[in-house]
C-alpha cells in the first residue's frame, strides 16, 4: 500500500449539544481528528461516524491535559478506520457498497504488508490487525444502520461476522465482553508481547547521550527523560504531562512518590509512583539547564517539565518516541527499543519486588491476591496504571517463568536494584572525575550526596512486615 495519510487534526472545535435555560451548550474538543479522502477531499461517512463517537469518548476536550496529538482514542479510531477508507478509494467504491470478499481481502492485506524498514517482517503485530479490522466492522455496522440496513454487518448480512465472548476482569468483577470477528483475521494467540528493554541497553543509550555532541541542554533532557522512563513506569503522554511542580514536590520526600496524570480512562486520573531517589537526583542538571532555557524564551513560560530546546514550549508525546528512536539508532542498537518497553521493564520489576516483599510462591497465589485483596489490587493499579487484572497477567508470566522459588531469594528486588543503581551513578560520577570533567571539591560533594541517597533508599521498607 501506498503511504498516505488520510487524518489530520483540528486544534479546536466546538460542537452543539442543546440549547436550555436560554443558553446554547456546547462540547469543545482539542485535536479533533478528521478524515479525508486521498484527494484530500473530506471523507463525510466517515467524519459523520466520528462525530457520534465523539459523544462517548470525551476524554479528549480541552480542558487543559496534555494530549497525543493525533487525537487521542477518536484519533486512534480514525487512523484504523482511514485503512479502510483508502483501500475503497484504490478500489473505487463507497464503504456502504463493499461486500464480505472485499473485507476479507482488505484484512489479508494488512496482514501481509511488510514493513518498508525490515522487508522480511509484517509492518504491524496480528492483535493491531485484529483491532483495526474490529473498529472497521463497527463503523461499517453504524453505515449499514446510517443507509437503513442494519442487517448490513451481521451473522447472516453483506458482510459476515462471528462473535466471540471473552472473560474480563474490571474493579473486581469479572465481566463477558462480546466482540464482532470476522473469518479473515488472524488468530489473536499467534501474538507476541513487546519484551522489556533490557539493561545493557538502557546504558547503551545513556552513554551515546553523554558521548553526543548535542547541547548540555539537549543532554541533559535526554537523560532525565530515559531515567523517568525506567524508574516509573510511565506511559509517553504521562512522561509529556509531567510537570516540574510534581518532581519538586517528590524530591521534598523522605521516600520520593511522584504524580503521574494517567490518560486512558477517559478522566484525568492521578496516580502516585514510588521513584528511586537515586534515580530522581538525575534530574536535578536537567531543571537548571531547563530555568536556563526558560530565561531566553519567558513568553513561552510553562510548568511541563520535559520543554523544545528551540521554543521552550512543551514537547508532544510523539516527540519523546522520536527522542528515544534517535537514542536507539545513535547506540548502535539493532533490536527494537521504544518508550513503551521502559514501561514493560518497570512493570515486570515491580512485580519482581512485590513477589519478594510478599512471598508469593505462584503466579495463581499472585494473582489470588490481587482478586481478594482490594488494597493490594488498588496500589498494584495505582503504580502501574491499569485498569483491569488481565492487563497484568503477561507480567506475572514473566515473573513467575522458569523460577518457581522467586519468592525465596536471599534480598528483596528493591535492595538489589537500588546497590546496582548507585554503583552504576557512582562509577559514572568516578570517570567524570578522572577526565578532569569536575573538581575534586564537586566529586566529594556527589559522592556524598549519592551515599546519602543510596541509604536512604535502602531503609524505605525497614520495619515493614515480609509477608502477607
Amino acid at each position: 500500500m501506498t503511504k498516505e495519510y488520510l487524518v489530520e487534526t483540528l486544534d479546536h472545535v466546538d460542537l452543539f449539544q442543546r440549547y436550555s435555560g436560554g443558553k446554547t451548550r456546547k462540547h469543545s474538543y482539542f485535536r479533533f481528528p478528521y478524515i479525508k479522502w486521498p484527494n484530500k477531499e473530506p471523507c463525510h461517512i466517515a467524519n459523520l461516524y466520528l462525530l457520534q463517537l465523539a459523544e462517548k469518548h470525551e476524554q479528549i476536550s480541552a480542558d487543559g491535559r496534555r494530549q497525543d496529538s493525533k487525537g487521542g482514542t477518536i484519533g486512534q479510531y480514525a487512523s484504523y478506520i482511514s485503512q479502510l477508507i483508502k483501500h475503497c478509494w484504490h478500489h473505487k467504491v463507497d464503504p456502504y457498497h463493499i461486500n464480505d470478499k472485499f473485507f476479507e481481502d482488505f484484512i489479508i492485506g494488512l496482514i501481509e504488508e511488510v514493513d518498508p524498514r525490515k522487508p522480511d517482517k509484517p509492518k504491524r503485530k496480528d492483535t493491531t490487525t485484529i483491532n483495526i479490522g474490529r473498529e472497521c466492522l463497527k463503523f461499517l455496522t453504524w453505515v449499514g444502520e446510517f443507509n437503513g440496513d442494519p442487517g448490513f454487518v451481521s451473522p447472516n448480512g453483506t458482510i459476515k461476522i462471528t462473535t466471540e465472548h471473552a472473560v474480563r476482569t474490571f474493579n473486581n468483577r469479572r465481566k463477558v465482553i462480546t466482540t464482532a470477528s470476522h473469518n479473515s483475521f488472524p488468530l489473536p494467540f499467534r501474538e507476541h508481547t513487546r519484551s522489556p528493554i533490557p539493561e545493557h541497553n538502557i546504558d547503551k543509550m545513556e552513554e551515546a547521550v553523554r558521548s553526543s555532541d548535542k547541547s548540555d541542554f539537549l543532554k541533559a533532557r535526554h537523560i532525565a527523560l530515559i531515567s523517568l522512563l525506567q524508574h516509573t513506569g510511565a506511559r509517553r503522554a504521562e512522561i509529556a504531562s509531567l510537570t516540574t511542580s510534581a518532581l519538586r514536590e517528590a524530591q521534598l520526600m523522605k521516600y520520593p512518590m511522584l504524580k503521574l496524570v494517567t490518560l486512558k480512562r477517559g478522566d484525568a486520573f492521578i496516580r502516585e509512583v514510588p521513584v528511586n531517589a537515586i534515580a530522581l537526583n538525575e534530574v536535578k542538571k536537567y531543571l537548571a539547564e531547563r530555568q536556563k532555557l526558560i530565561k531566553l524564551h519567558p513568553h513561552n513560560k510553562n510548568d511541563i517539565l520535559f520543554i523544545s530546546d528551540r521554543t521552550a514550549k512543551p514537547i508532544a508525546p510523539e516527540t519523546i518516541t522520536s527522542i528515544i528512536s534517535e537514542i536507539r539508532d545513535a547506540a548502535g542498537i539493532e533490536e527494537q527499543a521504544c518508550a513503551h518497553m521502559f514501561r514493560h521493564a518497570f512493570i515486570t520489576n515491580l512485580f519482581r519486588l512485590l513477589v519478594e516483599r510478599h512471598k508469593f510462591e505462584s503466579r495463581d497465589e499472585f494473582e489470588a491476591a490481587l482478586i481478594s485483596d482490594k488494597e493490594f489490587l488498588r496500589k498494584v493499579r495505582e503504580w502501574t496504571g491499569h485498569k483491569s487484572i488481565d492487563s497484568l497477567r503477561d507480567y506475572l508470566t514473566k515473573v513467575f517463568e522458569g523460577d518457581r522459588s522467586i519468592g525465596d531469594a536471599a534480598e528483596s528486588v528493591h535492595k538489589t536494584n537500588t546497590l546496582q543503581l548507585y554503583q552504576k551513578k557512582s562509577d559514572a560520577l568516578y570517570i567524570e572525575f578522572k577526565l578532569k570533567k569536575i573538581t575534586s571539591d564537586e566529586f566529594m560533594h556527589r559522592s556524598d550526596e549519592l551515599m546519602e541517597l543510596r541509604d536512604l533508599e535502602l531503609s524505605r521498607y525497614d520495619g515493614k512486615p515480609k509477608s502477607r
